[in-house]
């Protein structure tokens, strides 16, 4: 337990020094022309929140060792009905950060050629589901979330999305 605080301190200051870079280099981009907002902005809203998501997930490791690594106590222990964590507990690393992975890595490929409401929507769906949401609701929320973005990006800010055939 005690390495994956490490590890989430590790990342998160890791994305902290990341994000502090982007808002950095985004600081020197210029305006384009008959750009509502400037080509820096998104990069700096990024970077802005990698480090407010960074530093929430250093904090919380910090707060999880002095929560259950009491001094002079190198051992984790669990017992039966207490909340805590033991050494063989799993990471949610595995199937869940996999599928995501690999979704979004589809995404990537198809958004191009399929477009963006199509792609956008068929991953929030299996992000949703994923997350153990009902059809209903990942259909749903899908469909508002995919053509809020869609007319927010192409009609607020002017900033064209991959077309498809859909």
């Amino acid at each position: 337990m005690r390495q994956a605080r490490a590890a989430d301190t590790i990342i998160g200051l890791a994305f902290v020094a990341l994000g502090s870079g982007i808002i950095f280099v985004a600081s020197g981009f210029r305006t384009l022309p008959g750009m509502v907002v400037g080509s820096g902005l998104f990069p700096t809203v990024t970077g802005a929140a990698m480090i407010l998501f960074g530093l929430v997930m250093a904090l919380e490791a910090a707060r999880m060792a002095r929560r259950f690594d009491p001094p002079g106590d190198s051992r984790a222990t669990h017992e039966v009905g207490s909340d805590t964590p033991t050494e063989d507990t799993p990471p949610l690393f595995y199937r869940y950060t996999i599928a995501v992975t690999l979704a979004l890595s589809a995404l990537i490929v198809a958004m191009p050629v399929i477009g963006f409401l199509a792609t956008g929507f068929a991953f929030t769906v299996f992000a949703v589901k994923l997350g153990g949401g009902s059809w209903i609701g990942a259909i749903l929320f899908s469909a508002i979330a995919v053509v809020s973005l869609y007319f927010v990006f192409t009609q607020g800010l002017r900033v064209p999305l991959p077309r498809g055939p859909f």
